[in-house]
């Protein structure tokens, strides 16, 4: 209860600060040399690590831990916009830019939620966002992963933070696994690719995370799985998955175990 007063009081702080600045800097003309240094790819850091830590995208999300946005992409072509991801839907916001603070207006109704960055360091973002009673405060970083935008910068962070590594599966087709976080996978039957479920339909469980294993040399050849890990991380189950009314989206329960794969090392 003290974090969210504490956080709280901060935001206000934040959207005091904005509103004292002079005409010049409310929002108009906008600070050009502060949309340029922003320019790339952010991704909610905290959140990457809450699931790594958790073991799970699903128990974080439902934990009211989801930020606005996964990602955030600033083109200092466009200083005055964001385009944001959220795992299965792209939009693009107006932000105006007050010093070392961001606005995104009307991002929740009519409500703004602000990042705060240093031009200095150029390392974190940080989103306050108070739309919804209480303060959620989230820790974005700059990519550095080479990728075409932010949605995939996001996928490599949680991949790199939940699943990339060496493993070892077990039972039929044994042998040697690698989770790359690029999303490619080495070693495993038929699959090369994989996709955490971040968002959407994908997410056809109320209770256990989803992964869709993919064979990029195969048109079709895409199938969804359940998974969890132990609680020490250090194995790996898959379930096959059950459709009870293949007319009824969602109607989908857990099998038996489809693989199972023993961590050999952390990355």
């Amino acid at each position: 209860m003290k974090y969210y007063f504490f956080a709280f009081g901060v935001f206000i702080l934040i959207a005091l600060s904005a509103c004292k600045q002079d005409g010049k800097s409310n929002g108009n003309p906008l600070d050009e040399t502060n949309a340029s240094t922003l320019s790339g790819y952010w991704v909610s850091i905290d959140f990457c690590s809450r699931a790594g830590k958790a073991g799970s995208i699903l128990k974080t999300i439902n934990g009211r831990n989801k930020p606005y946005a996964y990602a955030f992409t600033f083109d200092g072509g466009n200083p005055d916009s964001v385009t944001c991801y959220n795992g299965f839907e792209t939009w693009k916001m107006h932000v105006t830019y007050r010093k070392d603070t961001l606005e995104i207006k009307n991002a929740k109704g009519d409500r703004s939620i602000y990042l705060v960055y240093d031009p200095a360091t150029n390392k974190d973002l940080t989103l306050f966002d108070g739309t919804s009673g209480s303060t959620q405060i989230d820790r974005f970083t700059l990519s550095k992963a080479k990728v075409k935008n932010g949605y995939s910068a996001f996928r490599t962070a949680i991949n790199s933070s939940m699943m990339a590594g060496n493993f070892e599966s077990t039972g039929k087709g044994a042998g040697p696994v690698r989770f790359g976080a690029e999303g490619n996978m080495t070693g495993y039957k038929d699959y090369d690719r994989y996709e955490l479920c971040a968002g959407g339909d994908c997410f056809v469980l109320k209770d256990m995370d989803v992964i869709s294993l993919r064979n990029s040399k195969k048109e079709d050849a895409e199938q969804m799985f359940g998974f969890r890990f132990s609680s020490k991380k250090d194995s790996l189950f898959l379930y096959n998955l059950i459709n009870q009314n293949p007319e009824e989206k969602g109607a989908y329960v857990t099998g038996d175990i489809a693989q199972t794969f023993l961590r050999k090392n952390s990355k």
